[in-house]
């Protein structure tokens, strides 16, 4: 048996049963079978495991008022502009269809104008609206569609770089993935990603282990002949013409931009004036002349390495190459003066191949001035093991969005 309204087990219904009993003191009107049944299979039907997800959202929702999100929060401008995501239409069995041009999201932008609590809140906001969407889909639907549960959603990664796999940026995805996962069990009924670059498997791995099992099995990574593969679940009136279909605006858009938002690159007259450093950095004495080195041993292709300095009084050079076995350096990253006592520098490199590799500070075209250096770097490989899905489960069951 599914687990789903209508397809149960005697042992299933026996646990639903039992659940609605357990948790009767908090049970409100919409907590009806449906949505129950939802938290069971996120959880596999244990009751205790269960219980304790529906409970911590209930205390989640109630805290940050998020059943009435869509009447009291505003949009922030910027968000309303360069947020990415909407519904456009249903697939064939009624599922609404999510479509995300993630390529063009710009994380540096996003969070450089506006505090974490808004993005959150603008993320929980655009979910609340999705499922108002569907219903008003549904409703304009005249194909007698049976009850469908979760959205097919199409990630489209075209212009997906390295310049999305800034630290702070990640960190804030792996936030909202926790969100979802905890707050919005089955929302996904299947996650197509279409136009995937040699970046996407190391973004990927980033994110992959603050997934259930269950939600990574939903996700199709497509080929060359995605338009064909989104057509045998979609109709083409459903579908923008930009993502194979034949749908558009009234004006002609055919991105259907009044459904969707694009995204796109965030002027800087959006930024806010109060943003704090979005990780601790490490300071350090260069000397007159002085050149400090870093070495790092990448056993992964694909590797990314991510990092953001400062100096206090004047310029600096920084470079990052690829060393031999006979200490032969090939520059990756050309060493280059950089004005960062003006503007603080940050950036990625992509690493193509394993091997030694050195990120370098110098400062030997100085000889008259010392510099106080205020750096961060950090190596990413895929292979990288993060922390358990759970305790970030903890973190997001303590967040409160009006911080």
């Amino acid at each position: 048996m599914s687990g789903f309204p209508g397809n149960l087990s005697d042992s299933q219904k026996e646990k639903l049963r039992k659940f609605k009993e357990n948790v009767s003191d908090v049970l409100k009107p919409e907590h009806d079978d449906v949505l129950l049944l939802k938290f069971l299979r996120a959880r596999k039907f244990d009751l205790k495991r269960t219980e304790k997800m529906l409970r911590m959202d209930i205390k989640w929702r109630e805290e940050n008022k998020v059943s009435t999100i869509l009447d009291w929060y505003k949009i922030p401008e910027v968000f309303e502009k360069y947020w990415c995501g909407g519904v456009c239409g249903l697939d064939k069995e009624g599922h609404a269809i999510y479509i995300s041009p993630v390529g063009n999201f710009d994380p540096k932008g996003v969070l450089f104008s506006a505090k974490a609590s808004d993005i959150l809140k603008t993320y929980i906001h655009s979910i609340e609206y999705q499922f108002r969407s569907h219903k008003w889909f549904s409703e304009q639907s005249q194909r007698g569609l049976k009850h469908t549960e979760g959205s097919l959603m199409i990630f489209d990664m075209e212009n997906l770089g390295v310049h999305h796999l800034w630290k702070p940026a990640i960190d804030m995805f792996i936030k909202t993935a926790v969100i979802a996962e905890q707050h919005y069990p089955e929302l996904i009924y299947r996650l197509f990603i279409i136009r995937a670059p040699k970046i996407f498997p190391v973004t990927y791995s980033l994110v992959k282990p603050f997934l259930r099992e269950d939600t990574r099995k939903k996700i199709q990574v497509l080929g060359s002949n995605w338009k064909e593969v989104l057509l045998k679940q979609i109709d083409p009136d459903q579908l923008p013409v930009y993502w194979g279909g034949t749908k558009t605006d009234p004006d002609g858009n055919e991105m259907c931009t009044s459904l969707i938002r694009v995204g796109g690159k965030i002027p800087k007259s959006f930024y806010l004036k109060d943003r704090e450093p979005p990780h601790t950095l490490t300071t350090h004495e260069v000397s007159r002349g002085g050149v400090i080195e870093f070495k790092y041993e990448v056993k992964n292709a694909n590797s990314v390495m991510r990092y953001e300095f400062q100096t206090d009084c004047s310029d600096i050079k920084f470079g990052f190459d690829l060393v031999d076995a006979k200490g032969k350096k090939t520059a990756i990253l050309k060493l280059e003066k950089y004005n960062s006592h003006m503007v603080p520098e940050n950036g990625e490199i992509m690493i193509a191949e394993p091997g030694t590799y050195v990120a370098r500070f110098d400062n030997s075209h100085s000889w008259t001035k010392s510099k106080k250096l205020s750096y961060w770097l950090e190596l990413l490989e895929p292979s990288d093991v993060e922390p358990e899905f759970q305790e970030m489960v903890e973190g997001a069951n303590s967040m409160n969005l009006n911080d």
